[in-house]
């Protein structure tokens, strides 16, 4: 009887760490499949224990994964998920932050925008917001014309002092 309920809650953070361990040992985006597979993981827990703590950040960590393999659509998903379900979460900001990396990674520059824009409205005073101002104008550069542009402002910065 016990057998047809699964594993238990456990097995799952056990069997998720043991999957985070050996993917991490490999580059994530080079397998997608298997970033797949654990973000699968991650959703199955939180959807059989929704009320469990490790649930958001699951979801949020599904999220990022399906990010670094530019499924944009499914990343921003889970991250909603998380929004909409999870408004305590504590890292509820960053989750704002990731849909705008999810968005930039799969070159949907204009969502990109915007979803960073949300987040340094929301939380303009997190760590991570200076760093989402700085993007958003360079959102769509070639990282060597983002490297000039970056060097400009600091070269601009020099000569203002």
């Amino acid at each position: 009887m016990l057998a047809a309920c699964g594993p238990s809650r456990e097995e799952r953070v056990s069997q998720i760490q043991e999957f985070e361990d050996s993917l991490f040992g490999i580059a994530a985006a080079a397998d997608p499949a298997a970033a797949d597979r654990l973000a699968d993981l991650y959703v199955a827990f939180a959807d059989k224990y929704p009320n469990d703590s490790l649930a958001p950040q699951f979801l949020m960590k599904a999220g990022e994964v399906q990010s670094n393999v530019l499924h944009a659509d499914r990343a921003v998903e889970l991250l909603d998920r998380v929004i909409d379900n999870y408004p305590d979460f504590e890292d509820l900001p960053v989750c704002f932050f990731l849909k705008g990396n999810a968005y930039d990674l799969a070159s949907r520059y204009d969502e990109a925008k915007k979803a960073y824009q949300v987040f340094v409205e929301n939380y303009p005073d997190h760590y991570l917001a200076e760093g989402a101002r700085q993007m958003i104008p360079r959102i769509g550069m070639s990282p060597e014309e983002m490297l000039a542009d970056i060097l400009a402002d600091a070269n601009d910065s020099l000569i203002a002092q």
